[in-house]
């Protein structure tokens, strides 16, 4: 195996690990904060997260675009393309982050004197500054190493301190949750320890990467896509976390809460998803552009992969995922957490988002963020404007209705552009897998639908979810299976060590 293959190798299981340690975490603090603060401060947390998701934004389009721009000079070790290009990327940094200072002030006093809520303004303006200093060390000083290290396939590097992070400061947490009542205090414990790993992470790049003169002639146009890009990310921006700030101005945050605690358990299983598949992305990208041939056919391996592990892992999510919530959320009482309809919206809506992720990475390899900018255009605009009416029609549920309306439009168009525009093939080579998994997941949902196993103990749960999972998986395998037997005999010579 190569040097490059065993990052794969690390990338993986860094990544694996990483997300089992996360889901532990995230399962178990959620649930701590319901239960000492109650949904309201649950709600406010979630919306405070979720603005500084969208102060991202800043950022987000220069750092997709010069993760592409490096692709090709960094598979073919050219040292002084790769310094050009940082160089223009470490100027943009330095700007967006005065930009993200200004911001988080306004946003700290708009929400701690002008939002009603029954936490003091002191506490959320406190809150607000202890969000953003970590995301603040990174535009000035870390930010683009970072970027390199993906691109280079040490992701695992990243990963790894992200671990020892999110570790310490759950435990961290945790002890003030025991010796005192202070959310201030736990948002404390986090700030300092991500500062901490991101200067770890600083001095890691400047050692690994010595030769990189930040200095060299900036290359402007080689991230010249970036405004086209962060078209995109506001886009993508706009599905991940629309629906909490309208939830939380036409509903209240006791709704917030609600719909945080089911998007909990989707968020991560997203990000295990997420995760693996970047574990090999860079290698991908570096291959999209030096041997398109051999990339067609590991592509083909990856997207017949991944959209059939998709679909099981959400339709096992849509069988069993209403009765973990209702025994995660046992002993809350001030707003009911049971609700079926919203769970097969969430399964829907995290199926077209997660599936569509193939073709997604075939635009991101080749590039194309300005040819199909209008495409990101419209989806916000059909998830704004289809979620404000839902919502004021059915709530909670009307949210996921305007997200699952703007996927299905964009979703037709990406797997389009990918397939036909950039691989030049048939649109039917994506549909057919998407036809093939969804006849299956229609078929679990005629058997077992999502409130099959509702009110039931966790032991009986337990027991189900190993027996049906079972025969669910193998359907899925055995289907897939009949139509792609070429897949799954590319993928073993692929792991005997043979060219696809």
């Amino acid at each position: 195996m190569s040097r490059k293959d065993n990052r794969i190798k690390r990338n993986l299981i860094s990544g694996m690990v990483y997300q089992v340690v996360l889901i532990g975490i995230n399962f178990l603090l959620p649930m701590l904060y319901l239960k000492s603060f109650g949904s309201e401060v649950n709600g406010v947390l979630t919306t405070i997260k979720d603005i500084f998701m969208y102060l991202t934004l800043l950022e987000a389009g220069v750092g997709l675009a010069t993760t592409q721009a490096l692709y090709k000079p960094v598979a073919e070790k050219n040292r002084e393309n790769v310094s050009s290009i940082l160089s223009a990327t470490s100027a943009y940094y330095t700007r967006t982050g005065i930009i993200y200072a200004a911001l988080v002030m306004v946003i700290a006093v708009v929400y701690s004197f002008f939002v009603p809520t029954e936490i003091s303004g002191g506490v959320i303006f406190t809150l607000i500054l202890l969000n953003a200093l970590p995301a603040l060390f990174s535009y000035f000083i870390q930010a683009k190493y970072r970027i390199l290290m993906e691109v280079d396939g040490r992701k695992y590097v990243i990963t790894n301190s992200e671990t020892a992070l999110q570790f310490l400061s759950s435990v961290g947490k945790l002890l003030v949750l025991l010796l005192t009542d202070s959310v201030v205090l736990i948002q404390l414990v986090y700030c300092v320890l991500a500062l901490i790993q991101l200067g770890y992470l600083y001095y890691y790049a400047k050692k690994q990467y010595s030769w990189l003169n930040l200095k060299e002639k900036p290359d402007f146009k080689a991230i010249s896509q970036s405004k086209s890009v962060l078209v995109h990310q506001i886009s993508a921006m706009v599905f991940q976390h629309t629906d909490v700030l309208l939830l939380s101005g036409m509903c209240g945050f006791k709704v917030v809460s609600v719909y945080n605690i089911y998007n909990l358990f989707f968020y991560q299983v997203q990000m295990f998803i997420t995760n693996i598949v970047n574990g090999f992305s860079f290698k991908l990208g570096q291959m999209f552009q030096t041997d398109r041939e051999q990339f067609m056919k590991v592509f083909r391996v990856y997207e017949t992969f991944y959209i059939m592990t998709t679909f099981m892992i959400y339709t096992l999510m849509a069988v069993f995922l209403l009765p973990v919530v209702q025994i995660y959320t046992k002993g809350v009482t001030d707003i009911n957490y049971s609700n079926v309809a919203l769970v097969f919206l969430f399964v829907l809506m995290n199926l077209l988002s997660n599936g569509k992720l193939p073709s997604n990475h075939v635009l991101e390899y080749s590039g194309t963020f300005e040819a199909t900018r209008s495409h990101a255009v419209i989806e916000m605009i059909i998830n704004i404007a289809v979620s404000i009416v839902a919502i004021l029609k059915w709530g909670i549920c009307g949210a996921v209705v305007g997200t699952i309306a703007a996927l299905l439009y964009r979703g037709t168009m990406m797997i389009y552009y990918a397939n036909r525009k950039v691989l030049g093939r048939s649109i039917f080579c994506t549909y057919r897998l998407w036809l093939q998994n969804g006849a299956v997941f229609a078929g679990v949902m005629l058997i077992l639908f999502v409130d099959s196993f509702s009110g039931v103990s966790f032991g009986t749960l337990v027991l189900n979810g190993l027996l049906h999972s079972v025969w669910i998986v193998g359907a899925y395998a055995l289907v897939n299976f009949m139509f792609e037997r070429e897949a799954f005999r590319t993928l073993i010579s692929l792991y005997r060590g043979k060219k696809a």
